[in-house]
């Protein structure tokens, strides 16, 4: 039995109005730089942001070449800002609450594109970590590769990679580092993590050629990264491998050789059968000296995909690709991680059919799994479990969607964070006809809206011990068409960042944390906004909000607050949000009381289009409405357009059997009250 909803609010439907917000947007900045040799490479990302107890501000991410910060060329210290135009640096901000630069740092690599992953800061601390990409070719560097953290390690105190270190049977794939800086930005310590290959070369039977095993592989999204209470270090990462299952993968941390650790990973039990990569991802933890002291595969073993399609050779873990989207911790270091599962060959529509659904992909041995139901569900397959400090399962939970031939949902949700003792998970909902999103069952649909197929933006909520589905809001506009990677949470507030009608138009929402949706503050671009590459938004306790985006031209925000970014290379545009009023409880209008707060909502009820050729949809507060009538000029009524809210999505009325003119619409609530609107036919 699942707990039952924490507030009858927590369907409510609000329209989102043009009411002014009393907060207001004080400044925003933005980096841009190099965006790559491709369409679509967009160099300039946040990774995410943070507050410290002083209220100052820091902001983690990647840049390209050739970096300027609000249209002014940036430098760094002992090197070039990075080696050309085409690659990638991370970057590390701090800022005071008037926006005032402190300091910058860059973490570079002389010859491959870096890629931030995570920052933390904590207890006069802050932790950030990466990956170096190192592939096994040889620019005539003088067969070194210098890895500069710039200010953070003193030019002479660079990392030598020397290339017999990049050379089979070592193939040197991609390096993880995590380091540890003061709030002044001066280097504490660092660690530098490598993964080896399995170290035997096969022949592939066939061709008579050396197969070659794969290493580590660099994840689109961010690697979730922690430091605990006692200074453990855990790191997560896909990883994609394949060789001989007898072989180990080698770990070795700071090149130390006291630090080496051999990896028995499943694999392929047949030599000639290694053509297929494994996927899956893998869970460390290490001591706060940098040694090994756990290990984990994400994935036990799965049940349902295909044993032959399209490959062959995997024992255990076939053919499913892991993303991680984001993890929190609560106080006592319980991890909460979220990501999606997709099947390969499936997710461009290929060789679903091969596949026997439900698929199972289980987190222990006999317990706890994901499920995903079918071929129209196989886009995306969301979970979020939480893991204890010995890396025991406590729960699971998942999305749930559930397509037919006529339509293809899809669910996506984000960066989780725990508060007061629940679980917030941002997302967006697409549909195809027929099609449903929900949670734990199919009375908890997430609402859908008329025109709907490019999205809903909403929240969910668990609770945080039990992992039960407690309730869930969402933006209720007409195409909400994406949102950013991650929500905050202050008090009784959850606030995120979604893309609305267009796509240059955005607004901060808030909803209350038992869903009712508050209000929403424009942000305006001349061109389209990356809002999903966007994981930055954190806000404190004082009432300040730190927003993010990625953008290709200037942005405008409320109260004349502006940047004029590139519209050459992309943007990374961060702002700050004051309102007092958020470090207090919110209350819903608790002046004139609950009942004088419903008929206020009610009166933003409104039928869109209006005039119709035909249907309309009945907009705004639509929670618990008994019925829906139609009633000519002279108050006689012509028909019962609707009745009982199935939950799935908002009324609509048809008008096409009547003649074009004028008509009156009356929703009728089961607390007694009624509101009546016109809608024009024409």
């Amino acid at each position: 039995m699942k707990r039952p909803l924490i507030s009858l609010l927590a369907l409510i439907v609000l329209f989102v109005s043009a009411a002014t917000a009393q907060g207001e947007w004080k400044w925003a900045h933005y980096w841009s730089g190099g965006d790559g040799l491709s369409y679509g490479n967009f160099y300039n990302k946040i990774t995410n942001t943070a507050f410290d107890e002083e209220g100052n501000i820091y902001v983690y991410g990647t840049m390209g070449g050739s970096a300027a910060f609000d249209g002014t060329s940036l430098h760094f210290t002992n090197d070039a800002q990075v080696l050309s135009h085409y690659t990638k640096s991370i970057v590390l901000f701090k800022f005071d609450t008037l926006g005032n630069m402190l300091w910058h740092k860059v973490v570079k690599s002389s010859a491959q594109s870096v890629i931030p992953r995570w920052m933390e800061v904590r207890d006069g601390r802050i932790y950030i970590s990466g990956d170096v990409e190192m592939e096994y070719v040889d620019y005539n560097w003088n067969n070194v590769w210098l890895y500069y953290l710039d200010t953070l390690i003193r030019g002479y105190d660079v990392h030598l990679i020397p290339v017999n270190d990049r050379r089979p049977p070592y193939k040197t794939g991609t390096w993880t580092f995590f380091a540890t800086l003061d709030t002044d930005g001066e280097l504490v310590q660092d660690h530098f993590v490598e993964m080896h290959s399995r170290e035997r070369y096969v022949v592939n039977n066939e061709t008579g050629q050396l197969v070659t095993p794969l290493c580590v592989y660099a994840a689109t999204y961010p690697s979730p990264f922690h430091i605990d209470n006692q200074g453990n270090i855990y790191v997560y990462t896909p990883i994609q491998y394949k060789g001989i299952e007898s072989d180990s993968l080698t770990l070795i941390v700071d090149g130390d050789t006291n630090k080496t650790y051999n990896l028995f990973l499943p694999g392929n039990v047949d030599p000639d059968l290694t053509s297929a990569c494994i996927n899956n991802a893998l869970l460390y933890k290490f001591s706060p000296t940098g040694e090994l002291i756990a290990y984990k595969l994400l994935v036990d073993h799965t049940d349902g995909i295909a044993s032959s399609y399209p490959y062959n050779g995997d024992s255990v873990n076939r053919y499913f690709y892991t993303f991680f989207e984001g993890v929190s911790f609560d106080e006592e270091d319980n991890m909460y991680l979220t990501g999606h599962f997709q099947l390969a060959e499936c997710y461009n529509g290929q060789g679903g059919e091969a596949h026997e659904y439900p698929v199972h992909f289980w987190w222990d041995s006999i317990t706890h799994f994901t499920t995903m139901y079918d071929i129209n569900s196989a886009e995306y397959c969301n979970f979020v479990i939480k893991i204890d400090t010995n890396g025991n399962i406590m729960w699971d939970n998942q999305l749930f969607v559930r397509g037919n031939e006529n339509g293809i949902p899809r669910g996506r949700w984000h960066c989780p964070q725990v508060h007061d003792g629940y679980l917030y998970i941002l997302g967006v909902a697409a549909y195809g006809d027929g099609s449903i999103v929900f949670f734990d069952n199919e009375n908890n649909p997430v609402q859908r809206f008329l025109n709907s197929s490019t999205g809903t933006c909403f929240f969910c909520v668990y609770d945080a011990f039990t992992g039960e589905y407690v309730n869930h809001g969402i933006v209720p506009a007409l195409n909400t068409r994406s949102c950013c990677k991650n929500l905050a949470v202050l008090n009784n507030r959850v606030f995120a960042i979604s893309q609305c009608n267009t796509f240059t138009e955005y607004w901060l929402v808030m909803w209350s944390k038992d869903g009712l949706f508050i209000k929403a503050d424009t942000i305006n671009s001349t061109d389209a906004v990356q809002i999903t590459n966007s994981y930055g938004l954190c806000i404190n306790e004082d009432g300040y909000i730190l927003a993010s985006l990625l953008s290709t031209s200037p942005v405008t925000f409320d109260n004349n607050i502006s940047v004029n970014c590139s519209i050459e290379h992309s943007s990374a545009v961060f702002a700050l949000y004051y309102d007092p009023r958020f470090a207090e409880p919110f209350v819903p209008d608790d002046t004139v009381g609950i009942e004088a707060y419903y008929n206020h909502r009610e009166s933003d009820i409104y039928l869109y289009p209006n005039p119709t050729n035909g249907e309309a949809v009945v907009c705004g507060y639509m929670y618990d409405y008994r019925s829906i009538e139609l009633f000519d000029l002279q108050g006689r009524k012509l028909a019962d357009l609707a009745e009982s809210h199935n939950g799935t999505s908002l009324p609509i009325i048809d008008l096409t059997p009547y003649p074009a003119g004028t008509y009156l619409v009356r929703i009728n609530f089961n607390r007694g009250v009624s509101v009546t609107r016109k809608v024009v036919k024409q």
